[in-house]
């Protein structure tokens, strides 16, 4: 194995790492029962913060594509193209299981389409629907 290609694996996971360390944490906090509480229907901090998870994900990106050498953008756009849209397919499952915790903690009734989407828009449409 040539050590460029390890160096850029490891630089492939840092980045990873970087920049959805901050959604994994909204989700983690959401699946995990004891953590779950910052999720409650009673004043749970975190469905104040869950609607930047996707926002800082595309400030990460365009950060770090407009900044650096023509090398370092071509390789984050490339790796943005591609775990983005990877993001938004996990975003789905780690969804219903985030949905299932809080249900089973709290009973709290959140559809898991309402809590996907809430982690995958860079706008919170949903807060301003009628229903």
């Amino acid at each position: 194995m040539n050590p460029s290609e390890n160096n850029s694996d490891r630089d492939l996971w840092r980045e990873v790492i970087h920049a959805y360390r901050f959604p994994c944490v909204m989700f983690a906090l959401a699946i995990i029962p004891g953590l779950n509480f910052t999720y409650s229907g009673h004043g749970g901090i975190s469905w104040f913060v869950v609607p930047l998870c996707f926002p800082w994900v595309i400030l990460r990106a365009l950060i770090r594509i407009t900044k650096g050498s023509e090398a370092s953008r071509r390789w984050y756009k490339n790796f943005f193209r591609v775990t983005i849209p990877s993001y938004i397919a996990l975003a789905l499952p780690l969804s219903l299981a985030a949905t299932t915790s809080i249900r089973m903690t709290f009973g709290l009734p959140i559809s898991t389409w309402s809590f996907f989407a809430i982690m995958v828009s860079p706008f919170p449409w949903w807060y301003f629907m009628w229903k």
